[in-house]
């Protein structure tokens, strides 16, 4: 794998968990980015586009250059190379064994164990709007020869070559929110957006009317909105059942109070999960 010129060699016990550890490199930089990561992917002698959201989607982009909504879809998972606790890949930190990058793929200078510390990324490097990642999966062996015997099984694959580069999301004035419910389908809203049962919204506010199996959901219970930066925003209206930022560790939102969360955040409502992303 060669970023901005740099090279690194890559190694995993399969080539499905060297492609997720690629991809969780991905979401690092789209995290990063605020927005999606091409992948201008050519294998044998097909070639095509794919989106790697801060959320962890990998999708298909069409003839036009779009990124569809991600309804519908499930984020990749992968075994920590430590633990092989299954998780997927927007995982920063093992849920179980608590090692940094926990997928990554990265074989660390001088042929150290695939469980070493990671190689770091900087959290607050300036990656410029060009960024290129290229990636070559060509015969494994000689690379693993450095790889722990437990798993340096040699796995043949096709040729595969990635070519990574940032691409803007295309926004309109104001960024639009896209809300998925694990109660219903998700929805799109301009601005702020007012969610519960029977939302009531002001002049400036969109409302978003949803299914409460269990009726723990407000009639009006939280707003999320997004700014001109881009920054999602969501308020606890004061609901009896409260806002629970689905983080680790988890987190109660102060009532009243907003909060800046990241994109591709889950928030329990109630008896409602959603997952707050850009549209």
């Amino acid at each position: 794998m060669t970023v901005n010129g740099a090279v690194r060699a890559c190694a995993a016990e399969s080539v499905d968990a060297l492609r997720t550890g690629l991809i969780a490199r991905a979401v690092s930089y789209a995290v990063q980015l605020r927005r999606p990561v091409r992948l201008d992917v050519t294998e044998a002698a097909r070639g095509y586009q794919l989106a790697v959201r801060p959320e962890g989607y990998v999708q298909l982009i069409d003839a036009e250059g779009i990124i569809p909504a991600p309804d519908g879809l499930s984020i990749d998972e992968g075994r920590c190379r430590h633990c092989r606790r299954l998780q997927p890949v927007t995982s920063t930190t093992c849920i179980q064994c608590q090692i940094d990058e926990p997928l990554q793929v990265e074989v660390p200078p001088h042929g150290g164990p695939i469980d070493a510390p990671p190689i770091p990324v900087d959290a607050t490097e300036d990656l410029p709007a060009d960024l290129d990642m290229v990636v070559h999966l060509a015969e494994m062996s000689p690379v693993l020869a450095s790889v722990p015997a437990a798993v340096s099984t040699t796995v043949p694959a096709p040729e595969l070559d990635v070519d990574v580069e940032a691409t803007r999301v295309r926004r309109t004035a104001t960024p639009v929110l896209h809300l998925a419910f694990t109660t219903q389908r998700s929805v799109t809203a301009p601005g702020r957006a007012v969610i519960g049962r029977e939302p009531i919204a002001k002049a400036d506010e969109h409302a978003v009317t949803v299914a409460s199996p269990g009726r723990q959901l407000s009639r009006t219970h939280a707003a999320v909105e997004v700014d001109r930066d881009a920054r999602i925003i969501v308020t606890d209206l004061n609901a009896p059942n409260g806002v629970e930022l689905l983080t680790t560790p988890r987190r109660w939102l102060t009532p009243g109070q907003p909060t800046v969360v990241p994109i591709g955040a889950k928030l329990m409502m109630g008896d409602v999960e959603c997952v707050v992303t850009l549209a």
